[in-house]
């Protein structure tokens, strides 16, 4: 049963910048630098498919992690800096979007696709009031 956020998924302008205030300003010590290509980034978050590989880093350790997603130049004033989704890791994906449907939300279907650390991940996004959030399963 989730008992709370997992992640927040961020965009930003400048990756090094937040990094350098998250290490060096809040002292939080795990970082994790990765890549992610157009195809996770627009099924997962909506974003525009194009030929373009984000920069990122997973900052601290879960549950309560940031994933910060630099925004492509390409991009830029097409995609808003600031929280894209906030994930909620739960064992029955399928089960919590079957739960969302049925309270009159709109999730959509489950998808796997790689995370930062190269393996499976089962996702369905779903926006509530504005808010992007993320059923997440990891394995």
């Amino acid at each position: 049963m989730p008992k709370g956020i997992f992640h927040a998924v961020v965009a930003t302008d400048d990756l090094d910048a937040n990094l350098r205030f998250l290490v060096d300003v809040c002292g939080i010590t795990s970082v994790r630098r990765y890549t992610t290509p157009a195809s996770a980034l627009t099924s997962v978050l909506g974003w525009p498919d194009g030929d373009y590989v984000a920069m990122a880093a997973i900052v601290g350790e879960p549950p309560g992690m940031l994933d910060i997603v630099e925004v492509p130049a390409s991009l830029r004033g097409t995609v808003a800096p600031g929280v894209q989704l906030l994930a909620i890791a739960t064992p029955d994906v399928a089960g919590r979007v079957v739960a969302a449907r049925e309270a009159g939300f709109s999730p959509l279907e489950p998808q796997t696709v790689i995370d930062a650390d190269g393996a499976a991940m089962t996702t369905a996004p779903v926006v509530v009031g504005g808010v992007g959030y993320e059923l997440v399963r990891f394995g």
